[in-house]
């Protein structure tokens, strides 16, 4: 898996947020790239082997060198981390100078979303659950978390959105490095399910959202350029 962003959302060389005058795109392509379908597809797979995967992270088995390699990845899903990387291309590339919203909506925003959607469902973290139940859907408490704190705020991994948000955007600005922003929002999400923090399905979830926050802001930026 790979983010390859259309060639009409790619910033061109000279603006950081143009587009070709010819392009024109549809939302369509938002929600109904084969990417977010298919994510959606693991989301609902993946549902069967929360409750195993969540158990074998708790038993902290895993090589040290898993641990110490995801641990350190995890900034780049993390508000700061991300900030950090931001201000990185900002002033190291001066042409992304003029374009720092669409950046920072893109990675950001894609975390703010799904903070706002974990309101939405309560879902208990694997690590503030004494006895994995023996069902998945035991694992959710119904609609509206705002005053279960944070151990019911699981779905979705709001970690892994703005990573994968982050990596939508950084392979929008620099196409050659996309397998490695690929890379690193898949660490993200490993990491998220090796602390315990969230379900497979949380991270799949989290990764539409990432998905469709970032490629939206390309495109309302491309289009508030012409």
């Amino acid at each position: 898996m790979s983010f390859r962003i259309d060639p009409m959302l790619t910033p061109s060389p000279t603006n950081p947020i143009e587009s070709s005058e010819r392009s024109h795109t549809s939302w369509g392509y938002v929600f109904w790239h084969p990417l977010p379908v298919g994510m959606l597809v693991a989301v609902l797979v993946s549902l069967a082997i929360d409750l195993p995967v969540a158990d074998y992270a708790r038993t902290g088995k895993q090589p040290r060198w898993v641990s110490e390699l995801l641990e350190n990845a995890e900034p780049f899903g993390h508000g700061i981390g991300t900030t950090l990387i931001v201000i990185a291309v900002l002033v190291l590339d001066p042409v992304r100078r003029r374009a720092p919203l669409p950046l920072l909506a893109g990675s950001l925003g894609a975390g703010l979303v799904a903070n706002l959607a974990k309101l939405l469902v309560i879902r208990f973290r694997p690590r503030d659950i004494e006895v994995l139940p023996e069902t998945v859907w035991s694992t959710f408490g119904g609609m509206w978390s705002l005053s279960g704190g944070n151990g019911s705020q699981s779905f979705p991994s709001a970690h892994t959105a703005t990573a994968v948000g982050l990596a939508v955007m950084l392979s929008a600005y620099y196409p050659r490095g996309r397998w490695f922003f690929t890379m690193m929002a898949i660490l993200v999400g490993m990491q998220r399910i090796h602390c315990s923090a969230h379900f497979p399905s949380d991270v799949f979830a989290g990764a539409i959202v990432g998905w469709v926050v970032a490629v939206a802001s390309l495109q309302l930026a491309s289009r508030n350029s012409r």
